[in-house]
């Protein structure tokens, strides 16, 4: 008897950890939610930095949501994704502390400010490199000031890690520079 991989489809509407959700799924929950922080990133391929924002995050709020930017987001970052979104769904709804997950792809626009619009937040986080409004997208600035969003910087672990970083070394130890 031949074994059968299991297809990319095959993981869609597991229940892995946190439930990944739309917007208007997460739309019905919220009033029953209490203070909502959420984060957001490509998490491609996701690393300790990015494991340590989500899980500091949590301790600003009741229910912790992550965004996780689209493969297109990644095309336009790196020229392609490691991982696609689904996967880096799955991968995320299983880190502690998360509640909900909720897939975000959108073409030419590098920011999740419809995102935020959507989710209204009362907390945003992030960690990395981004240390202040300025370092932002400009749109992500006007919908955090439309919607009262209250921003938090430098969550997690100082930046060690980059997603960009092992995949440059992957490609040269690959040959592909």
């Amino acid at each position: 008897m031949k074994s059968k991989a299991k297809s990319e489809n095959d993981t869609v509407g597991r229940d892995w950890g946190a439930p990944i959700v739309s917007f208007e799924e997460f739309a019905k929950l919220r009033p029953k939610l209490g203070k909502i922080v959420a984060t957001s990133g490509g998490f491609d391929p996701i690393h300790p930095g990015h494991i340590s924002c989500i899980i500091d995050s949590k301790k600003f709020g009741d229910t912790m949501v992550v965004i996780v930017n689209g493969d297109a987001f990644l095309t336009a970052k790196k020229g392609r994704p490691f991982q696609n979104l689904e996967t880096r769904c799955l991968i995320v709804s299983g880190i502690v502390g998360v509640d909900y997950v909720i897939p975000f792809e959108i073409h030419n626009d590098q920011t999740v400010a419809k995102a935020l619009s959507a989710l209204k937040p009362d907390v945003f986080t992030k960690g990395g490199d981004r240390v202040a409004l300025s370092t932002l997208p400009e749109a992500e600035q006007k919908a955090i000031k439309d919607n009262d969003i209250e921003v938090i910087f430098g969550i997690g672990e100082d930046k060690k890690w980059s997603s960009s970083w092992f995949l440059k070394e992957w490609d040269e130890g690959s040959g592909k520079t």
